[in-house]
């Protein structure tokens, strides 16, 4: 026999015949509960914890994505363009435009400007065909006019949100 078998059994022997005091057995067992009550405790909250980081994650992304374009306010969608020979680039440009106007313009000047952008693009869109041609001689003299004074208006907005703007 090997002398680690020897000992296992050695050991075991004395195992045996060693008592133990009731208390003892009452200690260990109040403590092992004590011990399960308390992870018990904890591994929800951690997991629940979990859980919300997790939607947090996923929510804050979605919603940025699910948020509606500002562009939207103007022409209704994307499509609208389409349908009128623009393309998704340039309603992502025309996007990114309002979206740096908001930054850079006083809520005040943003409402100005929107209003003004808006009228200016509802012009546009009368004289642009399905194609994407612009045909002017389809507005009357006054639309020709207005169409003007809205340009000399938006210009001080456009070079601000540009950037070009004389301080």
């Amino acid at each position: 026999m090997s002398i680690d078998k020897e000992l296992r059994e050695e050991l075991s022997q004395v195992a045996d015949l060693m008592h133990c005091p009731p208390e003892l057995y009452g200690r260990v067992k109040q403590s092992y509960q004590h011990y399960v009550n308390e992870k018990r405790g904890r591994s929800p909250m951690k997991k629940r914890l979990l859980a919300g980081i997790a939607v947090v994650a996923i929510l804050i992304p979605s919603a940025v994505f699910a948020s509606s374009y500002l562009a939207d306010d103007i022409f209704g969608s994307s499509a609208t363009i389409e349908q009128r020979g623009g393309t998704q680039e340039g309603y992502q440009e025309i996007e990114g435009m309002l979206q740096t106007a908001k930054g850079k313009l006083t809520e005040d000047e943003y409402k100005e400007f929107m209003t003004q952008f808006k009228q200016l693009i509802q012009l546009k869109l009368k004289i642009t065909d399905e194609k994407g041609v612009k045909h002017e001689e389809n507005l009357t003299i006054e639309e020709q006019q207005q169409f003007e004074q809205l340009t000399s208006k938006l210009a001080p907005y456009f070079e601000k949100i540009n950037g070009t703007a004389n301080p």
